[in-house]
């Protein structure tokens, strides 16, 4: 266990990586034991956190954390990292400034939403503001992530976005924590199913226009992501420790 007992940056990170893990899990977010959860070591450009191939989120702890390079050598840890997680991650934490933490995942809701034909977020709800301007799409599906084009052409895609949607694929989300990125995904996910919902009834969908969807969202963002994010993040966290749950060992 790598845990740096004199880095408590590192520290306090391996713990909330390691809960986001847990409480994705709770949502169904993950798919197998596929699908992948990075943040950057603190105070380091060059290195990111990154759970050993084969652990299923419901049992990721502080402790099994790998820590990798930009090529996906691996700096520290015991196991082996999973190799379309580094062909997508590497690339996008070392070319994005925004892509601290990026979270890829296969849940039904924007799955779902990337297998139409047009697969754009609308703005169905206020809620939906949030992503007003952020979000960037891959229109076609390409090959499999086993290599580092992939990762390049997704970099290339969300470019300054904190979202990038795949055709065919599913959802890519940045931030620059942890806390803020999950409150990403939790709400673009939340959107999703009410976007799916309402398409499904067959009548016409009522957008929010897009001027005041451009004026609706700094404002949500700035309370969505802002003290929200961490207030939401740590509440979740203490329903884990009410649980028992192990996830800071």
């Amino acid at each position: 266990m790598d845990l740096h007992s004199n880095d408590t940056g590192l520290l306090q990170a391996r713990i909330d990586l390691a809960a986001l893990h847990r409480i994705a899990h709770t949502h169904q977010w993950n798919e197998s034991v596929v699908n992948h959860m990075t943040f950057m070591v603190p105070g380091r450009s060059d290195q990111y956190l990154i759970i050993p191939y084969g652990l299923h989120w419901d049992e990721v702890k502080a402790s099994d954390f790998l820590i990798v390079d930009m090529e996906g050598k691996i700096v520290s840890g015991t196991g082996e990292a999973e190799v379309s997680a580094i062909s997508l991650h590497g690339p996008m934490h070392r070319r994005l400034p925004q892509a601290r933490c990026v979270l890829h995942t296969h849940q039904p809701n924007l799955t779902a939403l990337t297998a139409l034909r047009d697969q754009r977020l609308l703005m169905v709800h206020q809620d939906a503001t949030l992503f007003h301007g952020i979000v960037a799409y891959v229109e076609t599906y390409g090959d499999l992530p086993l290599d580092g084009t992939a990762g390049e052409m997704v970099a290339d895609a969300m470019n300054e976005a904190f979202v990038l949607l795949m055709a065919n694929h599913g959802p890519m989300v940045v931030g620059h924590t942890i806390a803020q990125t999950f409150q990403t995904l939790y709400y673009l996910d939340r959107i999703a199913a009410v976007q799916l919902k309402a398409m499904s009834t067959g009548r016409e969908i009522q957008e929010i226009g897009d001027d005041l969807a451009a004026k609706m969202a700094p404002i949500v963002r700035d309370v969505y992501l802002g003290r929200e994010a961490q207030l939401h993040f740590d509440a979740r966290k203490r329903l884990l420790d009410r649980e028992g749950a192990d996830y800071a060992t």
